[in-house]
Parts: C-alpha cells; structure tokens; sequence
C-alpha cells in the first residue's frame, strides 16, 4: 500500500487547484475521483483578479486567458432592464493583483485543460473511486474506496487528506462536521446557450429586480451566455426545463432562433458553511467547507482561496518538519473570510427582492445597499499567520501585496510574481541586510529577497503608498502580507516573529 504526502478527495476546480499546487512543492499527491471525466457543461463562470493571480502561482494563467472573456462592468435593473441605484463599469481596469477586475470562462474548456496539465504532472490519480470510509491518528490518515468498476474495495494511506467531494461531501460527513445555515435558501433555474450571433447583448451582468421574477444576465465567455431566474414557491420547478418555458424567460433578450440551449438546471442557491475546516489531519476546501449563491461569481474563487491557503502551509510543514500551528491557521483565516463570501451572496439576492418591491429605488435602505455593493470588495485576512499573530493594519498585515506589471503599446508584459516565485518573499525599495541565522531560516523557507526597481513603483499606482515609507514588506506565498517593517520593528524582528510561530 502506497503512501502519500497528501491525497485529495474530489477533482473539481478546488481539489484540482490544490493538487497542482502540492505537486509543483514536491509533495507526493494522490487525487481520487468518482467520475470517469470532467464534467462537460458549465457551471462556474467567473474568474476575479485574484483567480487569476492564484491560477498564475498554480501555473494556469494561460488556460484561463484563452478561454475567458473580460466582464466589462455590472448593475442592478428594472425589470425594462433600465439601470437603478447606480453601476461599475471594469472597461480597461487593471487591479492591484495585476489582472482584470472579472473575467468570464467557459468551464468545461478549462476544466479540460487542467486536467491534461494534472495528468502530465507527477500526481497519482485514480478515477471511477468513490471515497467511503476513514481512520486517522497524529501521524496520517488511512481511508478506503471502492472500485466503481468492479465494486472491490481499496485502501489507501497519507499525511494529510483534503475532503473537496462538492456540497454533498463524504469526507465532510465522515468527519461529523456540521453546517451552518446562513438562510438564503431559494430555488433557481440556471440556463446556458451558444448564440448565433456572437456579439449579440452587451458585456456587463445584469441583476434584473423585476417584482415577477428576479432574473441575472451573465455574459458568458463568448458565444455563450447564462441567464438565472427565481422559481416562486407556489410553481412546479421541473416545468422551467421545459424549452417552450425557457424561450419565454429569455424572450426580452432573444428569441429562439437566435441561441442553442447547452445547459438547463434547477439549483437551490444556498448560503451553508461548515463549523470547521478542519479535524485533525483532515480539512475542508470549496463546496465541501462553503456554499453560496452566484450572485458574487466568488464560489470557485473561494475554492480556489483554500487550496492556495493550504497548500503551501502543508508543503512547507512537511518539507521542513514543523510544528502544527502553521497548517492549524488554515481554518483561522479561511472561515471569516468564506463567511463574508456567503453571506454578502446572499445580500446581494436580498438587495435584489428590495428593490423589485420598492416603488423607487430611493426606498431602498442604504445599509442593504452598501451590504450588496459591498460584497464586491473583500476584506482583509484579520487573525492567523501574522506578526503578533493578529494582522496589524499600520504594517499592512492581511492585506494582499500588490503585483506590479510592465507595459510594452499600453499592453501588459510582465507581471512581478514570476520574480517572487512560490515562497516567502522580503519586499522592499532599497537594499536590506539580514543576520546570518535569519539567512538559513530563510533559506529553508525558499524565501526570495526583492529589491524593486523605480519603474515598478513609478508605474503602478498600487505600490506608491506601500513603499513611499521607505518599508520592507515579509510576503507570505500566497501574496498576504505577513508584516512591515517600521520604526519600531526591524527586518530580523519580523523574522523572529514568524520563525517563533511556526519552528518547533
């Protein structure tokens, strides 16, 4: 019986996302599937400005370039579709991560794609296996799965197990994890088509208010397109699978001759999040640890945020033999920031219905209006792996460090992260020096020391007020700032600190 690093329970987006991060530190991985294959209908869309920064780190980027489409803003609608309470226009727009603010995707292209790079890496998978049963002590976890094939049962052991087997998840189960219910329970149907005309509709999603039923127009990565509406209690949800239904529904925007039904579903758009994220040596990632409506387009992206966050905790834990206070943050930092993700979904949906019953838009209470335009800006990782073990907002801690990039003709040609790599970074805008122990401490944290030349910072508006100060900045491998130096902390007394919280 073979044993592994780390296996992995599941291979969607997040399990995949984790499974190619872990390989690329080295670790020996085994992902199981129960699926023969990818899924081929779509059903994320959406990928942020920090997707792309975390598919950058995974190696992935380029996937996703290929196949997506920049979203160029959003707003809320009457049902005449007509703009109320204001919109975001994304023309053009270059985040703080490097990247465009939203991009929309088509999933079964990348899920294929990701998958070829998984199955030309060094990571075991076994497919057509589903996942039953698991034991665990201080030093690893043995669990069995049966052979879809054949129905025989195998066992299999490893360091860690990561449980990203969907909403219904198994591991989750096993573990006697419950879930919390945030109350935005409401049924949807979800219709995907290929338009004939591919510059049909414009390239902003649209939250439709209308008191009849609440609908969101999301203009997939061309030629495709989705379309959302409520399902009111009192009707018969399988009738919205019906084509004649459909073609009704899409009627203000198109008519039937004019796109091909890809994909009809019906979806009860929750708001649940698992009390832990992890049991031992076992945790939770995507829709296993969260689940939450569409209406923010962050549920993979939050998938994605666990896998990075894990990953790398796991990988240097292991390479290094540390102590178990680095990968105990883990559920630290992602549970309040997954909470937020759920919950401001679901504002949004309520911001919706407020408005669709509200006789002018005016009515509308403004702390339900910033709670669903809000949602769009996500807060800062607050407790975990940082200085003092808390994220000091006067050293910039729990902030995402920015990425820089070049232009070459108002086109971006560089992005800074290919000089970071996939370790602890020291950032600064002049030369440091550090003791001779530090060095080795940082060494075996893979940790690059980065003097940034003037162009970054003259060019990116991001970086100014961080290096205006004269600062140096310790970079955890997924981007969050772990510390900042000042006039009362120095570089080796950020090292210290970092090297007392997770060395043995």
């Amino acid at each position: 019986m073979n044993h592994f690093d780390v296996a992995i329970i599941g291979l969607g987006p997040a399990g995949s996302m984790a499974a190619l991060l872990l390989e690329s530190y080295g670790m020996k991985v085994l992902c199981i599937d129960r699926e023969k294959d990818i899924y081929n209908l779509p059903r994320a869309v959406t990928v942020s400005d920090q997707g792309f920064r975390m598919c950058q780190l995974a190696g992935i980027d380029d996937i996703y370039l290929k196949n997506s489409t920049i979203l160029g803003g959003a707003y809320f609608s009457d049902k005449n579709l007509e703009i109320i309470g204001g919109s975001i226009d994304l023309k053009g727009f270059v985040s703080a991560n490097g990247w465009p603010a939203s991009s929309l995707f088509h999933q079964p292209f990348t899920d294929r794609d990701i998958r070829n790079k998984l199955e030309n890496s060094n990571v075991e998978i076994i497919l057509e296996h589903e996942f039953i049963s698991l034991n665990q002590n201080q030093e690893s976890v043995s669990f069995k799965t049966i052979n879809l094939r054949n129905q025989e049962e195998e066992e299999f052991t490893s360091r860690y197990l990561i449980g990203s087997d969907g909403g219904s998840s198994v591991v989750r189960k096993q573990l006697d994890i419950p879930q919390e219910d945030l109350n935005y329970n409401r049924d949807w149907v979800v219709i995907d088509v290929e338009l004939n005309n591919p510059d049909k509709l414009g390239d902003k999603l649209i939250q439709v208010c209308d008191k009849e039923r609440l609908a969101t127009f999301v203009p997939s990565h061309l030629p495709f397109r989705r379309w959302e509406f409520i399902i009111h209690e009192h009707e018969d949800k399988e009738s919205f699978l019906e084509d004649k239904i459909i073609h009704e529904l899409i009627d203000k925007w198109l008519k039937p001759e004019e796109y091909k039904i890809i994909r009809k579903a019906v979806y009860q758009f929750h708001s649940v999040i698992a009390k832990n994220f992890q049991k031992g040596n076992c945790f939770l990632v995507g829709d296993a640890a969260h689940q939450a409506p569409p209406f923010m387009g962050e549920g993979m992206m939050s998938g994605y945020r666990d896998a990075v966050n894990l990953s790398w905790k796991i990988a240097t834990s292991i390479k290094n033999k540390l102590n178990a206070n680095l990968i105990d943050t883990y559920e630290i930092e992602r549970i309040p920031h997954s909470r937020f993700v759920v919950k401001n979904s679901a504002g949004i949906g309520e911001l919706m219905e407020a408005y669709a019953e509200a006789e002018t838009p005016e009515q509308v209470s403004q702390d339900l209006v910033q709670k669903g335009y809000g949602s769009f800006i996500l807060p800062n990782l607050t407790k975990g792996l940082f200085f003092g073990g808390k994220a000091d907002e006067s050293m910039n801690a729990g902030e995402i460090f920015p990425q820089p990039v070049e232009f070459e003709n108002k086109e971006i040609v560089r992005r800074m992260d290919h000089i970071l790599g996939k370790g602890f970074s020291l950032i600064s805008n002049y030369p440091f020096e550090i003791s001779e122990d530090n060095h080795e401490f940082l060494d075996l944290l893979g940790c690059k020391l980065v003097t940034l030349e003037k162009k970054y910072i003259a060019e990116n508006p991001w970086m100014k007020s961080l290096l205006e100060k004269d600062r140096t900045y310790l970079v955890r491998p997924d981007r969050y700032i772990f510390g900042s130096t000042n006039s009362n902390i120095s570089i080796d007394m950020l090292i210290n600190d970092l090297k007392m919280r997770i060395m043995n």
